[in-house]
């Protein structure tokens, strides 16, 4: 009997395989949700990839007769053949409708068109020298725009991860200690944070590691790439506590690439990992169907149907006028001129399709806020009823944020200490500062009525002076905010105490 193969159970002791393909294995299993299905989500994300373009066989091709039959005759008027009648294939209307482009960027604007609130009061100068490094590495790496490219990719693929490593320092770190004196200390900094996103549509299959208590410790990333030849090689990344693994796959199997692999030194996972059990449009894939189905044979209907055919009964025994009197003199019994017209009423498919699209955007809880849909509304909605009319899109970034807020607070909690990582100055400052993160819904506000709620609410002693700036204000930071206010509430008090006393 052969030697007992025994199981590992912990990352360790997966590592500690001898056996790469082995590890590698152990490693995908440790995923604990099925891996999204990226070629179905990206037909229906893909306007280009759906049935209504690619199969051919659901809808063929329209024959179409361009020549009647009929019967062939010598020269002496006897009957020779019948002669078929001519046909050929044409294209139908193909027309697609990119109706989760639509309903998902509406969601990742009403999600992230506002970046993630933060809030956070330093202690001290070294917890402000890590609040401004943190916010200076989102500026540089323009997060704005990542995180409306992650919760794209996490609502139109299921998931996706950003990945922050550190390359050399160019000037990042220089560039902020003129902000901040006394901010690196006795030695500075040699790296700073850059980052990258993962997500299926941009070829990767990833395998989040879960331990027993549901801590996420280690993350791979299974990918291909081409070399300067333009070999095709499929890779294994594997991101652990305190390296990154690169693996390649070869005539004799995986094999360990030691010269892609390196230690990274971060205290935390430098990756971030967002996850949604069902992409928010799959709900309304047939809908979206239906829709492309109704319009692209109504199109063939319009196209064969719509225009009048002139039909002529009789012998024509005379043509007089121009091109535009034209006379046409017909004789014989029942001899007549008429249009062959389409009196089907198209209500039907427009109601259809109005219930149809309209239900699509209801059921994803997406309000539709084209031109079309807002021209009307002119100066008739105020920020209270813009507030209202949007309440299903704000509801659903509400159930968005069990994913996203996790999100954005894990990257957060990451950047802060990556932040002690690469300053050592900064180190203890990192462990002690606390940075809350959360959603801010995008939303159309009246200016006018925010400040007279706050006003109205500090009047009436419900609301202090600091609430009332934070619910009017973007400007800067709260407290300097306050402290303007003070200096010119003050000097206003010293210029009519001077007009006073004169």
């Amino acid at each position: 009997m052969g030697k007992e193969v025994k199981t590992p159970t912990t990352l360790e002791e997966i590592l500690a395989l001898e056996d790469e393909g082995r590890k590698i294995e152990y490693l995908r299993k440790g995923r604990k949700t099925p891996l999204p299905n990226a070629k179905e989500l990206l037909n229906d994300w893909d306007p280009d990839r759906h049935e209504i373009i690619t199969d051919t066989e659901k809808y063929p091709k329209i024959k179409i007769t361009t020549e009647l039959e009929k019967d062939e005759y010598d020269e002496n008027g006897n009957f020779v053949r019948k002669i078929p009648a001519k046909t050929k294939d044409v294209e139908p209307n193909r027309v697609a409708l990119p109706l989760e482009q639509s309903i998902v960027n509406i969601h990742v604007a009403f999600s992230v068109g506002k970046e993630p609130k933060m809030e956070c009061t330093p202690s001290d100068d070294q917890e402000k020298g890590v609040l401004a490094a943190v916010k200076q590495i989102m500026k540089k790496v323009k997060m704005k725009y990542l995180n409306r490219k992650i919760v794209r990719s996490i609502f139109a693929e299921q998931e996706a991860a950003l990945y922050w490593y550190a390359v050399p320092d160019d000037g990042f770190w220089a560039k902020l200690v003129s902000k901040i004196q006394g901010l690196f200390g006795n030695v500075a900094p040699k790296y700073k944070l850059k980052a990258a996103i993962w997500s299926p549509f941009r070829g990767d299959k990833l395998y989040p590691f879960y331990d027993e208590s549901g801590d996420m410790v280690a993350f791979s990333r299974e990918y291909e790439k081409k070399d300067l030849a333009g070999k095709t090689i499929k890779c294994f990344m594997t991101v652990a506590p305190s390296q990154v693994l690169v693996w390649e796959i070869g005539s004799e199997g995986w094999v360990l690439n030691k010269a892609a692999s390196f230690t990274h030194k971060f205290r935390k996972l430098p990756v971030i990992y967002g996850y949604l059990p069902e992409a928010i449009c799959k709900k309304i894939r047939h809908i979206r169907i239906r829709l492309e189905k109704l319009i692209s044979e109504y199109a063939d209907c319009i196209d064969y149907h719509f225009f009048p055919i002139l039909m002529l009964f009789g012998d024509l025994d005379k043509l007089d006028g121009d091109a535009r009197n034209r006379i046409a003199q017909l004789t014989g019994d029942g001899a007549d001129a008429k249009y062959l017209t389409w009196n089907q009423s198209a209500e039907p498919i427009r109601v259809e399709w109005e219930k149809l699209y309209d239900q699509a955007y209801d059921l994803t809880d997406t309000p539709q806020i084209s031109f079309t849909k807002l021209q009307g509304l002119g100066s008739a909605f105020s920020g209270v009823s813009f507030r209202f009319a949007f309440m299903g899109a704000h509801m659903a970034v509400s159930n968005h944020g069990e994913v996203l807020g996790e999100f954005f607070q894990r990257n957060t909690n990451f950047l802060v200490s990556a932040v002690g990582d690469l300053n050592s100055s900064l180190e203890k400052a990192s462990n002690t500062i606390d940075i809350e993160t959360d959603l801010d819904p995008y939303m159309i506000d009246n200016d006018k009525e925010k400040v007279e709620t706050a006003v109205a609410a500090k009047a009436g002693g419900v609301w202090s002076t600091k609430h009332g700036v934070a619910y009017c204000s973007d400007f800067g930071e709260i407290s300097d905010e306050i402290e303007e206010i003070k200096e010119e509430s003050e000097n206003r008090q010293n210029t009519s105490n001077q007009n006073n006393v004169e």
